[in-house]
């Protein structure tokens, strides 16, 4: 009985739906922060885009310039000033008398503006700065006049002109993996799939499909420079889980280990060489290392990393440098979120001494590091539904970022380390958000049926 009761246990918090664990202590408002403002962004007007190519419509030429809006609207960085039709007037002249332009931005009391134009099927964009009196031509992206296609030309475009303003990438050309559960046709138990999508949600397709049910897919970071080609998730295929890697490529999938139990929550550092994860094999769900070789291969054998009698751990998330793991544990009665060293591996797990982060959240889960090293995001319970904070380990706080009814989880980083996306599920519908650090304004981004679940943002590359 008190075997079942821990894979019980084991299932509902590695599912990330263990509400039961939701219980709370009062909020301490000398460390809780409440994202109450906006930070105030750089404002930027973006022209419409004007064309001498009668071939590509109006529409089309339409849709791209939104899809640019939102770009750089979304970017966490910058805002985009409302249509003004001085300012079109202005922008379309602009590729022929730049100082009449500028001077028409300058009355606009605006920092920057976006002159756009296609010619030739070439994009070109002119990008005035009004208080530091330059002018810099971007572009030169050869469009097809296809919209599915030319999306992600727009968003490379668009990192282009973060880039200039910022002096750091975009992410407007990164992907997110997910999943799609849905009840099986004609059957009373559920399936799902694993998907990836443009962070913007569109350009979606299967990535791995026919499995039964899989959760909690990850992608599986590349060498410097190049884009991740593998993932890794949980499958139920044999009936119980087992982690699984797969190719981006064509969706061949190969068993990760062949131990014994249950493996869950599987995560790769970004160093390639090492893979945490959750395991019962001992008896207990514990968490585990197994080391990698460059080309991902299987090094050596899985070392139990830590271990509580009678506790429950899960969703390890590496920090940046490899030296540390963020996970959840219920060690001490609710569900917390802790750090461990793990940077001298040659240490006995017994010698292992977490630290506790979460100590003013109960019943906190998903704990993800984010890529600069110095957050940590999860979820926990306020008021009956579950949000998403951030803690700040330069400073010691915790952020609530999210509000309003819905569950919101599994929250995922974007290689900026100012975006998340998470799963939101009102009741009837389960779609994925993403909201970035500056503003708090959630966007749905997910489309379709089915209910979409455990994000994971493209890493870096």
């Amino acid at each position: 009985m008190f075997n079942r009761f821990i894979k019980h246990l084991f299932i509902c918090l590695v599912l990330k739906v263990s509400a039961s664990f939701a219980a709370e202590i009062e909020d301490r408002e000398s460390l809780l922060v409440r994202l109450e403002t906006e930070v105030n962004l750089l404002p930027i007007y973006v022209s419409d885009i004007q064309s001498d190519n009668a071939d590509m419509g109006g529409e089309y030429l339409k849709s791209l310039g939104e899809l640019l809006r939102f770009d750089i609207g979304f970017g966490g960085m910058a805002a985009v000033a409302a249509k003004d039709p001085k300012l079109e007037e202005a922008a379309k002249k602009s590729f022929g008398d730049e100082q009449m332009a500028g001077a028409a931005f300058k009355g606009a009391d605006l920092p920057y503006a976006l002159a756009l134009k296609v010619s030739a099927n070439k994009l070109q964009a002119k990008l005035f700065s009004i208080s530091g009196g330059w002018v810099k031509t971007v572009g030169g992206i050869t469009l097809s006049g296809k919209l599915s296609d030319d999306r992600r030309l727009i968003h490379l475009f668009a990192d282009q002109i973060h880039k200039v303003l910022f002096g750091q990438e975009g992410i407007a050309k990164t992907k997110i993996l997910y999943t799609i559960r849905k009840k099986a046709s004609g059957k009373n138990e559920w399936i799902s799939d694993i998907w990836e999508m443009d962070y913007d949600g569109a350009n979606a397709n299967a990535v791995v499909s026919g499995e039964g049910y899989v959760v909690t897919p990850q992608y599986a970071p590349a060498a410097p420079g190049k884009h991740p080609g593998t993932i890794l998730y949980v499958s139920y295929q044999t009936g119980i889980p087992k982690m699984y890697a797969a190719s981006l490529t064509d969706g061949k999938s190969t068993r990760v280990t062949l131990m014994k139990g249950n493996q869950l929550m599987p995560t790769m550092n970004l160093q390639r060489n090492a893979l945490a994860f959750i395991s019962d094999v001992a008896g207990n769900p514990d968490m585990f290392l197994m080391p990698f070789e460059k080309e991902g291969q299987v090094e050596g054998k899985p070392k139990q990393v830590f271990s509580v009698k009678w506790g429950t751990q899960g969703t390890p998330s590496f920090s940046p440098d490899g030296k540390k793991l963020a996970f959840v544990s219920n060690k001490d009665g609710s569900p917390r979120i802790y750090t461990v060293d793990i940077s001298r591996p040659w240490t006995q797990s017994t010698d292992l001494k977490p630290v506790l982060l979460t100590k003013f959240r109960r019943g906190c889960t998903a704990p993800a590091w984010s890529y600069d090293g110095k957050k940590i995001a999860y979820c926990a319970t306020v008021d009956g539904s579950r949000q998403i904070f951030v803690y700040d380990l330069e400073r010691g706080t915790e952020t609530q970022l999210t509000t309003g009814p819905g569950n919101k989880e599994n929250p995922s980083w974007a290689p900026n380390s100012l975006h998340l996306v998470f799963n939101n599920d009102n009741g009837k519908e389960s779609d994925l958000y993403i909201i970035n650090l500056n503003q708090k304004k959630m966007v749905k981004v997910s489309k379709g049926a089915g209910e979409k679940r455990f994000p994971h943002w493209e890493p870096l590359f």
